[in-house]
C-alpha cells in the first residue's frame, strides 16, 4: 500500500477516534486528523526510501512542537502558563530526541519490529508519557491502521 492510502486511512481512523473521546471542537479535529495521518506512517519508518520517512524526517520538529503545545494547553488554543512551558519544551526536546537517535541508531529491518502490536503499544505508551490519554489514543489508532491496512500484524 502506498504512504497516500496510509496517510488517509489513519486519518479517518483517528479522526473518529478523537471525536468519540470527546474532541468536538474544528481545531482540535483538524490537528488530530493531521496527526493521525502522520502517525500512521510511523510503521514504516525503517525503511529509508519511504515517503513516510521523507515526509516525517522534514515534519518532525514541527510536529512534535504542535504536540507539546497540545500537552500544555488540552484540545483548544491558549497562551500557556509559564509553569507549564518548561514541560511543554521538555516534551518537545524529548519526542524529536527519541525519533532521531532511534532511527539513526536502531534503525530495525523494514516491516520488523514497527509492524508489531508492540510497537504500536510503545509508540502509545510513549504519546500518553508526553502528552496524555487523547493524544496517545488517537496516535495509537493511526498507528494501528498502517498495521491494518498492510494486513501485517505480529505480535512481536
Amino acid at each position: 500500500m502506498d504512504w497516500k492510502s496510509h496517510a488517509v486511512i489513519g486519518a479517518v481512523a483517528s479522526l473518529a477516534a478523537a471525536y468519540l473521546l470527546g474532541v468536538h471542537d474544528i481545531l482540535g479535529l483538524g490537528f488530530f486528523l493531521v496527526f493521525g495521518g502522520l502517525a500512521a506512517l510511523v510503521p514504516d519508518l525503517d525503511h529509508d526510501a519511504s515517503k513516510g520517512r521523507q515526509i516525517l524526517d522534514m515534519v518532525a520538529i514541527g510536529f512534535a512542537g504542535s504536540t507539546a503545545y497540545m500537552s500544555g494547553c488540552g484540545n483548544g488554543l491558549c497562551i500557556p502558563p509559564i509553569e507549564k512551558i518548561s514541560g511543554m519544551v521538555t516534551a518537545l526536546l524529548a519526542m524529536v530526541g527519541i525519533y532521531f537517535l532511534f532511527f539513526k541508531f536502531f534503525k530495525p529491518k523494514h516491516r520488523g519490529i514497527t509492524h508489531t502490536l508492540v510497537a504500536t503499544a510503545v509508540f502509545g505508551a510513549i504519546l500518553s508519557f508526553l502528552t496524555g490519554f487523547t493524544v496517545a489514543i488517537v496516535g495509537a489508532v493511526g498507528y494501528f491502521s498502517h498495521l491494518v491496512a498492510d494486513q501485517h500484524i505480529k505480535l512481536v
